[in-house]
């Protein structure tokens, strides 16, 4: 057995056996990012083309517009934001007249579908009435300051992700619905600007906005004999991106600062056992502890994100290193006197194989994780 163990060559076998476990990460890691996500229940929205709602026979238009002033208090762990702005309705007679029949006060026509805490929200109509436009339609605004759920928050490449901070306005009454009235909300492309000058959130700069229209159907009749209703509605949406600087410094400095102490520890001579032996133990529980203090600032994730598989690959790093340093003290400390010297080579062209193999996997585990989103 001996004879077999010290005449069995390693040094092609490490970087292969680490490399192809680097790649089946990858591989996951690839698999679960392009993986399509369903969301159960029967509730479903669309983006439309608002010109095939508007070529419907008995389509009445409601013109929609919307100016966000201020955004605040931004929670990815909570999954909403605040924002202040303002939102305008335009309509004509045709539509002025079924409010009227239906008894519907011009600043319940339409809802923010998506916000939160309404005890804490302010609605603000600047008259009771609505005004008269020269060209005869009804004009109203409002002033709003709420907060505001994210549905759909995609971490999938934090600390480096572009989020969409959506505000939803939809039609609040069954009888403007699509089925009933076929009221179409319009958003009004003819203002100068959808954000205000102070509109950027610490970490992020908004890159683009948006308005954009979408039908919404909540898969119940609500307990009547309707059917199920849709509702037309506009999403607005502001497109954040993280700056790169803060998150470089952050999140990725101390990992690679972790596990290139790992990655150096084979450059120290094989016959240091007990020192070698410390430091890929040690690398792996920082590697745990900073993995949970970013953690503290995400929801709970169903898939993993760019940096969780970044952090498995150097827990992989540093498990295979410290395998790596026993089986190097072993060999070491048996062999004989006259072999050590020889063993020592050995060990040593084994550890500079294992560098380069491990910068190359966490290189492909990156290209894998990033580019597969």
């Amino acid at each position: 057995m001996k004879k077999l163990f010290r005449g069995f060559h390693t040094s092609r076998l490490w970087p292969l056996v680490l490399s192809l476990v680097l790649l089946i990460v990858g591989a996951a890691g690839f698999a679960g990012f392009s993986a399509d996500r369903k969301v159960l229940g029967g509730s479903i929205m669309n983006k439309v083309k608002i010109a095939n709602l508007l070529s419907r026979p008995n389509a009445i238009p409601l013109k929609v517009g919307t100016y966000i002033q201020d955004f605040h208090d931004l929670s990815l762990e909570n999954q909403h934001f605040s924002a202040e702005g303002y939102y305008w309705l335009e309509w004509n007679e045709e539509l002025n007249s079924r409010l009227q029949q239906e008894q519907i006060e011009p600043t319940s026509i339409v809802e923010l579908t998506n916000q939160i805490e309404r005890w804490n929200s302010k609605l603000f109509s600047f008259a009771d009435k609505p005004k008269r436009l020269p060209n005869g339609n009804y004009y109203q605004q409002v002033q709003f300051s709420s907060y505001f759920s994210i549905p759909d928050l995609n971490l999938r490449r934090f600390p480096f992700e572009t989020i969409q901070l959506p505000i939803l306005i939809e039609l609040g009454d069954d009888s403007l619905a699509l089925e009933n009235a076929d009221v179409v909300l319009v958003p009004d492309v003819s203002s100068n600007a959808l954000v205000g000058s102070s509109r950027d959130i610490n970490g992020y700069k908004i890159v683009a906005s948006d308005l954009e229209p979408v039908t919404h159907s909540y898969g119940t009749n609500w307990g009547l004999s309707e059917g199920d209703l849709t509702y037309s509605g506009v999403v607005f949406s502001a497109t954040l991106k993280s700056t790169i600087l803060p998150g470089i410094l952050k999140y990725v400095l101390p990992f690679v600062i972790v596990v290139g102490i790992v990655v150096l520890a084979p450059s120290l001579e094989g016959e240091l056992g007990d020192i070698r032996l410390a430091i890929p133990s040690t690398g792996l529980l920082t590697l745990v502890f900073l993995q949970q203090s970013y953690r503290l600032d995400l929801p709970d994730l169903d898939y993993l994100s760019f940096l969780d598989w970044i952090y498995a690959c150097g827990y992989l790093i540093s498990i295979a290193t410290f395998l790596l340093f026993v089986w190097g003290t072993n060999v070491y400390q048996r062999a004989s006197n006259e072999n050590k010297n020889r063993v020592l080579l050995r060990i040593n062209r084994i550890d500079s194989v294992f560098q380069v193999s491990a910068l190359l996997g966490t290189l492909l585990v990156g290209c894998l994780a990033w580019y597969a989103t």
